[in-house]
């Protein structure tokens, strides 16, 4: 099954993940602060944007599919739902993946005890939005994320612009993300990965709480955990340039 991907720049190369209910749109306007030292991939996940659905939509099915669709090795970049994409290519082929940054990314979403993440009945009432009106769900979602920038309603109208531009995802690509969302926990995997790996967080952040980067670090040795001022969900929309150097920093190191 081929997935739609978009390439663009020159260098090293880096793969990018797009989260639950996206498609690689939502990285236009990020993609130019790393062409110029990296070659860029982008990619729609199965049944997002321009990607047919998988017949069977599983982590391990999506990883797999995403690793046939795109350049080896690579550094990964993972947001959100796809930072455990990423984290579970990242066990399957450990050769294809160079790096692997969790922007924003958490390898067990729901919170435990002792363990900082979103509350389970808080996920159910954000996935039943876009369940039940994706487009106006959007639109709420980004608005929150933009809420208190200096260039708020830019940055919304360019955001929308990019996510119309493809199909709103399938109902069971959603569903299918959201059990992964509850259920999947690859802290596991996360402890047992030889690659480099860093943390970028938000302080704004209401869905991967900035708490989260001590418990990352208390699983992996050597896992690097920037917590990024002011920047909520979205730091690669919010705070480009800053999430841009971090990833640059962190590929040349590695």
């Amino acid at each position: 099954m081929g997935l739609f991907i978009e390439t663009s720049g020159r260098g090293p190369e880096v793969v990018l993940i797009h989260g639950w209910g996206m498609h690689g749109g939502i990285w236009s306007g990020f993609v130019p602060w790393l062409t110029d030292r990296f070659r860029v991939t982008r990619i729609d996940l199965p049944g997002h944007g321009h990607s047919p659905m998988l017949a069977d939509w599983s982590l391990e099915t999506v990883a797999g599919a995403v690793l046939e669709a795109v350049p080896r090795p690579a550094h990964w970049v993972g947001w959100s739902l796809g930072a455990m994409v990423a984290l579970e290519a990242a066990r399957m082929a450990p050769r294809a993946v160079a790096s692997l940054t969790l922007l924003c990314g958490t390898p067990r979403f729901v919170a435990e005890p002792g363990w900082p993440g979103m509350e389970a009945v808080t996920l159910t009432r954000f996935a039943d939005g876009f369940l039940s009106d994706y487009e106006d769900a959007c639109r709420r979602f980004l608005a929150l994320q933009a809420w208190g920038m200096p260039n708020e309603r830019e940055l919304l109208r360019g955001v929308r612009s990019q996510l119309s531009g493809r199909p709103p995802p399938e109902r069971p690509a959603l569903l299918a993300g959201l059990e992964v969302l509850r259920h999947a926990d690859l802290r596991g995997v996360l402890r047992e990965l030889s690659q480099p790996v860093q943390a970028l967080l938000g302080r704004r952040d209401r869905l991967v709480p900035v708490e989260l980067g001590d418990a990352l670090a208390g699983l992996k040795t050597g896992l690097v955990s920037h917590r990024i001022d002011d920047a909520p969900h979205v730091p690669f929309l919010t705070h480009g340039e800053r999430t841009a150097r971090l990833i640059h920093e962190f590929i040349a190191s590695s």
